[in-house]
């Protein structure tokens, strides 16, 4: 009887190795049933990820876009400004306040709206704007040096964006 409890045995055995067998090809096969069935749906998620991130950066540019228009626009403002301060003042002017001493130049300047006195400095030789300026009150030299020093700086700061006029 041993034999054939020996042989029993094998043969339960075997039948339970075949079922674990069969199990492990079924989970086999379901799981690739699943990764191919959720492959389109992860495809189409990386997809919308990848358009949400296009469209934020889309975005993203079109602001720096509007807000670097917005900073042209106020550099040809400035631009538009200085150049309009600098008409005011024909070369027959300049040249006037130019030949006259410092002293009588700088009297006259201060009766002069500021636009116009800044004007007329700008376009005079820099030693002869220097001893008019010098000639001023302190507080009206100051005043119209910083003006002169504004509309030079967004002149050149234009001029090395290649913004033209």
């Amino acid at each position: 009887m041993s034999l054939g409890l020996c042989m029993s045995l094998a043969s339960a055995s075997a039948q339970k190795a075949e079922t674990k067998t069969e199990d492990l090809s079924a989970a086999i096969e379901q799981a690739k049933n699943y990764c191919e069935a959720i492959a389109d749906q992860a495809k189409d998620a990386r997809i919308a990820w990848q358009m949400r991130a296009l469209f934020d950066v889309e975005h993203q540019m079109k602001a720096k876009i509007t807000e670097l228009d917005a900073k042209i626009a106020e550099l040809r403002s400035w631009v538009q400004r200085r150049d309009e301060i600098l008409q005011r003042a024909e070369g027959h002017v300049v040249d006037i306040y130019a030949n006259m001493r410092p002293d009588a130049a700088a009297l006259q300047l201060t009766s002069l709206d500021d636009e116009t006195a800044v004007s007329i400095l700008l376009q005079m030789k820099a030693r002869k704007a220097s001893s008019v300026l010098a000639e001023l009150s302190s507080e009206r030299a100051a005043y119209l040096t910083d003006m002169m020093a504004e509309l030079t700086a967004r002149k050149a700061g234009k001029l090395n964006m290649g913004v033209s006029q």
